[in-house]
Protein backbone atom coordinates (compact mmCIF):
# COMPACT_ATOMS: atom_id res chain seq x y z
CA UNK A 1 0.00 0.00 0.00
CA UNK A 2 1.35 3.37 -0.93
CA UNK A 3 1.51 6.80 1.83
CA UNK A 4 -1.51 8.04 0.10
CA UNK A 5 -4.00 5.58 0.47
CA UNK A 6 -2.38 4.63 3.80
CA UNK A 7 -3.67 8.40 5.07
CA UNK A 8 -6.72 8.56 2.88
CA UNK A 9 -7.48 5.19 5.22
CA UNK A 10 -6.92 7.57 8.39
CA UNK A 11 -9.03 10.25 7.13
CA UNK A 12 -12.02 7.95 6.16
CA UNK A 13 -12.11 5.62 9.41
CA UNK A 14 -10.34 7.43 11.91
CA UNK A 15 -7.53 4.64 12.87
CA UNK A 16 -3.86 4.48 12.12
CA UNK A 17 -2.62 1.76 11.36
CA UNK A 18 -5.93 -0.08 12.63
CA UNK A 19 -5.54 1.95 16.39
CA UNK A 20 -7.78 3.93 17.06
CA UNK A 21 -9.00 6.30 19.82
CA UNK A 22 -9.44 3.90 23.10
CA UNK A 23 -7.22 1.48 22.07
CA UNK A 24 -4.73 0.16 24.69
CA UNK A 25 -1.06 0.56 24.80
CA UNK A 26 -0.96 -3.41 24.54
CA UNK A 27 -2.88 -3.08 21.04
CA UNK A 28 -0.04 -0.31 19.76
CA UNK A 29 1.89 -3.03 20.89
CA UNK A 30 0.41 -5.47 18.70
CA UNK A 31 -0.11 -3.63 15.32
CA UNK A 32 3.11 -1.65 15.30
CA UNK A 33 6.12 -4.12 16.46
CA UNK A 34 9.23 -1.43 15.51
CA UNK A 35 11.48 0.32 17.66
CA UNK A 36 9.40 3.62 19.28
CA UNK A 37 10.72 6.45 22.21
CA UNK A 38 8.33 6.65 24.39
CA UNK A 39 8.06 10.16 26.34
CA UNK A 40 6.00 9.90 29.54
CA UNK A 41 4.49 12.82 31.13
CA UNK A 42 3.63 11.91 34.56
CA UNK A 43 2.37 15.37 36.02
CA UNK A 44 -0.54 15.22 33.21
CA UNK A 45 -0.69 11.62 33.06
CA UNK A 46 0.33 10.96 28.94
CA UNK A 47 2.33 9.34 26.86
CA UNK A 48 3.46 9.86 24.36
CA UNK A 49 4.63 7.40 21.45
CA UNK A 50 6.66 8.03 18.69
CA UNK A 51 7.58 5.86 15.67
CA UNK A 52 9.26 8.60 13.83
CA UNK A 53 6.96 10.44 11.38
CA UNK A 54 3.88 8.86 13.29
CA UNK A 55 2.92 9.58 16.87
CA UNK A 56 0.72 8.10 19.10
CA UNK A 57 -0.82 9.81 21.97
CA UNK A 58 -1.92 7.73 25.18
CA UNK A 59 -3.26 8.88 28.58
CA UNK A 60 -3.75 7.06 31.91
CA UNK A 61 -1.42 5.90 34.02
CA UNK A 62 1.46 2.89 33.22
CA UNK A 63 -0.03 -0.17 32.42
CA UNK A 64 -3.69 1.45 32.12
CA UNK A 65 -3.00 3.91 29.15
CA UNK A 66 -5.31 4.50 26.48
CA UNK A 67 -5.13 5.81 23.40
CA UNK A 68 -6.28 9.30 23.20
CA UNK A 69 -5.35 10.50 19.16
CA UNK A 70 -2.34 10.23 17.14
CA UNK A 71 -0.73 11.50 14.00
CA UNK A 72 1.16 11.62 10.22
CA UNK A 73 3.28 13.70 10.67
CA UNK A 74 4.57 13.77 6.80
CA UNK A 75 6.45 17.27 7.09
CA UNK A 76 8.97 14.67 8.66
CA UNK A 77 9.99 12.73 5.96
CA UNK A 78 11.24 16.07 3.97
CA UNK A 79 15.20 14.94 3.77
CA UNK A 80 14.49 11.56 6.28
CA UNK A 81 17.95 11.11 6.71
CA UNK A 82 17.05 8.76 9.66
CA UNK A 83 15.61 5.70 7.21
CA UNK A 84 12.05 6.14 8.87
CA UNK A 85 10.22 5.99 5.55
CA UNK A 86 12.30 2.02 5.36
CA UNK A 87 11.88 0.98 8.72
CA UNK A 88 7.96 2.01 8.39
CA UNK A 89 7.57 -0.05 5.35
CA UNK A 90 9.57 -2.70 6.56
CA UNK A 91 7.24 -3.35 9.56
CA UNK A 92 4.14 -2.16 7.93
CA UNK A 93 4.07 -2.73 4.12
CA UNK A 94 3.41 0.79 4.00
CA UNK A 95 5.53 2.73 1.18
CA UNK A 96 5.32 6.99 2.01
CA UNK A 97 6.61 9.30 -0.67
CA UNK A 98 8.55 11.97 0.74
CA UNK A 99 6.04 14.99 0.34
CA UNK A 100 2.49 14.27 -0.86
CA UNK A 101 0.69 16.70 -2.08
CA UNK A 102 -3.54 17.80 -0.77
CA UNK A 103 -4.58 17.14 -4.44
CA UNK A 104 -3.13 13.74 -4.07
CA UNK A 105 -4.93 12.94 -0.93
CA UNK A 106 -8.27 14.38 -1.95
CA UNK A 107 -8.27 12.76 -5.14
CA UNK A 108 -8.09 9.34 -3.29
CA UNK A 109 -10.39 10.15 -0.74
CA UNK A 110 -12.94 11.02 -3.70
CA UNK A 111 -12.10 7.62 -4.87
CA UNK A 112 -13.33 5.25 -1.64
CA UNK A 113 -16.88 4.16 -1.45
CA UNK A 114 -18.38 6.31 0.89
CA UNK A 115 -15.72 9.56 1.03
CA UNK A 116 -15.52 11.20 4.68
CA UNK A 117 -17.46 15.09 3.85
CA UNK A 118 -14.64 17.56 5.02
CA UNK A 119 -15.11 21.28 6.69
CA UNK A 120 -12.59 23.71 5.67
CA UNK A 121 -10.90 25.80 8.39
CA UNK A 122 -8.12 28.31 8.57
CA UNK A 123 -4.73 27.72 11.05
CA UNK A 124 -2.19 30.18 10.45
CA UNK A 125 -0.27 29.52 7.14
CA UNK A 126 -2.41 25.99 6.88
CA UNK A 127 -6.23 25.08 5.96
CA UNK A 128 -7.09 22.61 7.80
CA UNK A 129 -9.65 19.71 6.36
CA UNK A 130 -11.80 18.13 9.35
CA UNK A 131 -13.72 15.03 9.17
CA UNK A 132 -16.06 15.61 12.06
CA UNK A 133 -17.17 12.15 11.66
CA UNK A 134 -13.95 10.50 11.99
CA UNK A 135 -11.96 13.18 14.31
CA UNK A 136 -9.52 13.49 11.47
CA UNK A 137 -8.15 16.56 10.65
CA UNK A 138 -5.30 17.40 7.44
CA UNK A 139 -3.40 20.24 7.78
CA UNK A 140 -2.50 21.33 4.42
CA UNK A 141 0.72 24.02 3.94
CA UNK A 142 -1.35 27.32 2.51
CA UNK A 143 1.51 29.62 2.90
CA UNK A 144 3.61 30.54 -0.48
CA UNK A 145 6.37 31.13 1.67
CA UNK A 146 6.48 28.32 3.09
CA UNK A 147 8.76 25.24 1.29
CA UNK A 148 12.97 24.63 1.66
CA UNK A 149 14.56 21.38 1.03
CA UNK A 150 13.32 20.46 4.72
CA UNK A 151 10.28 21.87 4.38
CA UNK A 152 7.18 20.69 2.85
CA UNK A 153 5.90 23.74 0.11
CA UNK A 154 2.81 25.46 -0.56
CA UNK A 155 -0.63 22.72 -1.40
CA UNK A 156 1.62 19.94 0.72
CA UNK A 157 -0.16 17.74 3.77
CA UNK A 158 1.83 18.87 6.72
CA UNK A 159 0.09 15.82 8.93
CA UNK A 160 -3.12 13.75 9.35
CA UNK A 161 -4.35 13.62 13.22
CA UNK A 162 -6.63 11.73 14.90
CA UNK A 163 -8.38 13.21 17.61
Amino acid sequence: MNGVEFMAGVVATGRIHGLGIGASLADADRALSMDCINVIDEEYGTLRRDYGFVELYFSGTPGEWTMTGGAVELHRLMGDTHGMVEEWARHTGVIFPGSCTWEALREELGSLPEPPGLELLRQGGHLEYRAAGTKVSVLVVDDQEEGCACCPGHGAVWSVSLG
